[in-house]
Parts: C-alpha cells; structure tokens; sequence
C-alpha cells in the first residue's frame, strides 16, 4: 500500500471517529514511536509550541495541551514548517500523541508529543475529505512507518 493511500484511509476513518474527542488511530502506518492515541478538537490557544485544544459534547467539555516535538510538515507561505501559533483559534484538527512522563524535582510531570496534525478546517472552512492529510511534526529525518495490528 502507498504512503499517499494510507493517508487516504485514514482520513477517512478520522472523519468517521471525529465524533468522539479522545480515540486510537486506525490501522495504518506511523513513525515507529507512534502509540496510537489522537484527540479531535477545536484549537482554543496557541504559545510557542503547544497548542490547546477543547471537544464539548452537551454540558461536558474536556481539554487537550500538548507541544510539537518539532515543526509540523504543512505547507507555509513564510517559509519553513508550521508551528502552533500559525493555526488560528476555531480550527478543528486531529493530533496524533505520545505522553511522555518525566521526572522533575521529584514530580512525575506528564507531556502530550505531537507527532502529527490532520486539519478538519482551515480558516473557519471545512476541508473536503479527499484533501485531508496527515502531517508530521516529528524531528526524526529518516522516520520509519509500520501498521497497527
């Protein structure tokens, strides 16, 4: 199967899970240290790499913050990658996770590690599905994909 095909998939299937806020990717490829956890959400803020994102359903509403491990692969005007205060508030998007737990003074802090984006909207528009991609803010240059089983 092709890169461009697995994509394809899943996009698709992220349309059919966008319902829900926190969920596992679907079968496919992904960077080797990918665990497969994803939250869909509305970004709410953005400060230098991270970005927050909320999913309200009815009275509840639950809140995603996590940081990008390194500039997201997505196409820019200015040159370069895209880094969280370059989505606008309102964007619906997918992120792709790890949480890294670590050990400072004597605290065990947990961190969200984007790995990678998939836009739902682009400046208050919805995105058709057959344009939808999944882009990568991981810093490894030589990143290997495998399947879930």
């Amino acid at each position: 199967m092709s890169r461009h095909t697995a994509v394809g998939t899943i996009i698709i299937a992220l349309a059919v899970a966008a319902a829900g806020q926190y969920g596992t990717a679907p079968n496919n490829y992904y960077p080797d240290k990918y665990n497969g956890s994803t939250f869909t959400g509305v970004v709410a803020q953005t400060a230098n790499d991270q970005v927050t994102l909320t999913y309200t359903k009815g009275n509840k509403t639950d809140t995603f913050t996590g940081r990008f491990e390194t500039t997201c692969s997505v196409p820019s005007t200015k040159g370069g990658g895209m880094m969280p205060s370059d989505i606008p508030s309102g964007t619906v998007m997918t992120v792709f996770f790890n949480t890294d737990t670590k050990k400072m003074g004597g605290q065990k802090l947990k961190e969200n590690v984007i790995l990678a984006i998939a836009l739902d909207t682009w400046q208050g528009k919805k995105i058709a599905e057959d344009k939808k991609k999944i882009y990568l803010c991981t810093s490894n240059p030589h990143v290997r994909f495998r399947a879930f089983d």
